[in-house]
């Protein structure tokens, strides 16, 4: 197993709880989000540009659209955020699943449809949370329900499997997925994480089809074989809290990697963390709303 260390990027805004890191490669910027502190990020290493947008009621995940805009979760809502000025254009659609549930990751599914998870914040979790998908007629349906802590979200290069994480089940869990009709078609196996230390949270996938998840409380992220469920690779961090992380840069070999802060933060705990990989990631879909 093949294992790599990642470097923290101390230059750029430290979160309280960093999350959801995605790459836009048409204007060579990464974006991801501080749900504690209410920002959405940007950055672009081409020229060192940094951007902290202020954004209420806990931004939790970034998409890209295909107008240039993005598309951020908030507690609630999904909204459509101008990353030049900061505006929000406009709200998309509003779920009302009581106050102690809220949106959490998120992604474009291949025909550029969102599809958005929820989580149950107080502790212990419940089942009380779910996973939608918003049509391009911003018709909203429910793909999963059952769901404590909805995270990690990617698609097979054909886009006929959909991985998903509901955390707290320790596992990958792998469905047939109809691209046309944006339909999960029943559930074909699992991974099994729950010997590994930590909780899977955020994924994604590189141009191999091997998955890369964040563990929650481990320190690292791992490369996983979908096919035989093995450990195929990992990145060792220097934070506890590894949430997310996705491939950039010109060429799609560099991994970015978000943290979060525990209550006695170490040093490097909430910075966003870069390593330089042999294997190169794909783009991530483009939502059209």
């Amino acid at each position: 197993m093949n294992s790599e260390s990642a470097r923290p990027l101390v230059n750029l805004p430290r979160s309280r709880l960093g999350e959801g890191p995605i790459w836009d490669y048409a204007r060579g910027v990464l974006y991801w989000v501080d749900i504690n502190g209410g920002y959405v990020h940007m950055f672009r290493p081409m020229d060192g540009f940094t951007r902290s947008i202020k954004i209420d009621q806990m931004p939790s995940c970034v998409a890209l659209n295909n107008d240039g805009n993005v598309i951020v979760t908030v507690k609630d809502r999904v909204v459509v955020l101008n990353p030049d000025n900061g505006s929000v254009v406009r709200t998309l659609v509003t779920i009302d699943e009581g106050p102690d549930n809220r949106f959490n990751d998120c992604r474009c599914d291949p025909l550029g449809r969102l599809v958005a998870g929820t989580m149950y914040m107080p502790m212990p979790r419940k089942p009380q949370a779910s996973l939608y998908i918003i049509d391009h007629d911003l018709k909203v349906r429910r793909l999963l329900s059952g769901v404590m802590v909805s995270n990690g979200l990617t698609w097979s290069s054909d886009g006929s499997i959909m991985y998903y994480i509901d955390s707290p089940t320790r596992r990958i869990a792998i469905y047939n997925y109809d691209v046309k009709g944006g339909e999960l078609m029943g559930l074909r196996d699992v991974i099994d994480l729950s010997s590994m230390q930590g909780n899977p949270d955020g994924m994604t996938i590189d141009s191999e089809g091997y998955l890369w998840v964040a563990l929650w409380g481990g320190g690292r992220v791992i490369r996983v074989n979908p096919v035989n469920k093995t450990i195929a690779g990992s990145v060792a961090v220097n934070a506890r809290y590894t949430s997310s992380c996705t491939f950039g840069g010109g060429d799609l070999s560099t991994l970015f990697i978000s943290t979060a802060m525990g209550e006695t933060p170490l040093e490097y705990e909430g910075y966003l963390f870069r390593v330089d990989l042999k294997v190169r990631g794909v783009r991530q879909y483009t939502c059209n709303y």
